[in-house]
């Protein structure tokens, strides 16, 4: 099998995604499941049944959530008890190599920085721009309210009748 990213095979990180996913799943139900329990009817033909139904699935989901996770531990074992050095000439070797992992450490701090200060950047550039937009939409609201209530009169001033006629002025008064 080749290996992927890290020590795992493709096959490794297909079967602990799937076992992820399904743990997932399983856990939206669990949490879903007090109000889904709460929502049940409490009287009718099919209460008994769907209640039992609802408690079924959300206890064999508690059930089914805690056994992936056990067999997630035991197919796949955390390997740092393994990796760590036990004898003298390993831990020499394992010290030596700490001033570098020092080191890469800084140095993925500080590009971790300098994300952070470009994502700080990014998140003022879209607040400005949603500052513009918003100030341009509120302008031409307010600007439409404006002429419209200058132009057609204001509704709590002006009854509709005389707004009509505003509208339609009567020249030869005809409609009098």
């Amino acid at each position: 099998m080749r290996r992927a990213t890290g020590s795992h095979t493709i096959v490794d990180q297909l079967v602990i995604g799937l076992i992820e996913g399904i743990m997932t799943v399983f856990g939206l139900i669990v949490l879903v499941f007090p109000l889904a329990l709460w929502a049940v009817p409490q009287h009718g033909a099919l209460a008994n049944t769907v209640f039992y139904i609802v408690l079924l699935a959300g206890g064999g989901s508690l059930i089914s959530l805690i056994a992936l996770a056990y067999l997630k531990g035991l197919l796949f074992p955390s390997r740092l008890d393994q990796d760590a050095p036990m004898g003298g000439k390993a831990r020499l070797e394992a010290y030596k190599a700490w001033g570098q992992t020092q080191d890469d450490a800084r140095r993925v701090e500080k590009q971790i920085r300098s994300m952070k200060g470009g994502a700080l950047h990014n998140f003022g550039y879209m607040v400005r721009i949603a500052t513009l937009l918003s100030t341009v939409v509120a302008s031409l609201y307010l600007g439409t309210w404006a002429f419209m209530d200058f132009y057609y009169g204001s509704t709590e001033v002006l009854s509709a009748d005389a707004r009509w006629e505003l509208l339609h002025p009567d020249a030869w008064e005809w409609g009098k």
